[in-house]
């Protein structure tokens, strides 16, 4: 008599298994999947007290719909202190993914559920740097430095105001009074200012080594795991779907050449 009734609970959780990821198409899924990759090549300078600064990044969202983030940003950093540095920059990027941009299409019945294609898409974004420093010398090797950055965003596509903290600590390897390795542990807070359902709308541990080849050329690899919390978005509302809240993050991979004049 057991049998049949254990078939028949097997039977509706197959059942309820093939219903499940029907009912939650509504929410957000990543793009490109749980691994990206992504490169940046940075060109400073050394003028006295101030380092401007250039840089180019990219970032693949899914290459299989030619999706790429890009950023170019223009700005530098003015030395108040020896252990504090003031920035500004100016970002110009495409492709950046917003809460809003996942939207659903009504044919009749049933919702289709994808992101905005936000490829061509012009943002300008406003950044202004705060980043003490202090040398850890009770550290094993004495070279250890923990910088807190801290970064007001300003969007101007969407006037979204943001605030990142991201504590980091860095391991210099030091030879003849030069650095020859870098290796940097990060960890990234978002914080949503006039937007946003959630306290930290971002988060995420970032590991970086940075070898020096010449004291103009530096070469990076980096690792990082963004975990980004998505709301419900007004499509979700007009469907009658359930609301969600919904915490997705991935591995992302880089590289990166860094250049610098001067110094």
């Amino acid at each position: 008599m057991r049998a049949p009734l254990l078939f028949r609970a097997a039977a509706a959780a197959f059942a309820l298994l093939g219903i499940l990821p029907a009912a939650a198409s509504h929410v957000p899924v990543l793009p490109g999947g749980p691994v990206a990759g992504q490169g940046r090549v940075q060109l400073t300078a050394e003028l006295g007290r101030l380092d401007p600064m250039l840089e180019a990044q990219g970032l693949t969202e899914n290459l299989s719909e030619e999706r790429l983030y890009r950023a170019l940003t223009l700005g530098g950093y003015y030395r108040l202190h020896r252990n504090l540095k003031l920035g500004a920059f100016y970002r110009l990027q495409w492709g950046a993914l917003h809460n809003d941009d996942w939207i659903g299409i009504p044919p009749g019945v049933d919702w289709q559920w994808l992101w905005r294609d936000t490829s061509e898409r012009l943002e300008q974004v406003l950044i202004l740097d705060v980043s003490p420093r202090f040398l850890l010398p009770f550290l094993p090797g004495r070279d250890w430095v923990l910088q807190l950055k801290s970064r007001y965003l300003l969007n101007f596509w969407n006037l979204q105001h943001s605030l990142l903290l991201r504590p980091e600590l860095t391991w210099f390897r030091i030879v003849d009074r030069r650095p020859v390795l870098n290796l940097s542990l990060a960890y990234g807070l978002y914080f949503p200012l006039n937007f946003g359902e959630t306290l930290i709308y971002e988060h995420g541990p970032y590991l970086a080594l940075l070898y020096h080849l010449s004291p103009a050329i530096q070469l990076e690899v980096s690792a990082s795991y963004p975990v980004r919390i998505w709301t419900t978005v007004p499509d979700v509302i007009t469907a009658g779907d359930t609301p969600y809240q919904e915490a997705l993050g991935r591995l992302e991979l880089g590289v990166g050449l860094l250049l610098r004049l001067g110094g």
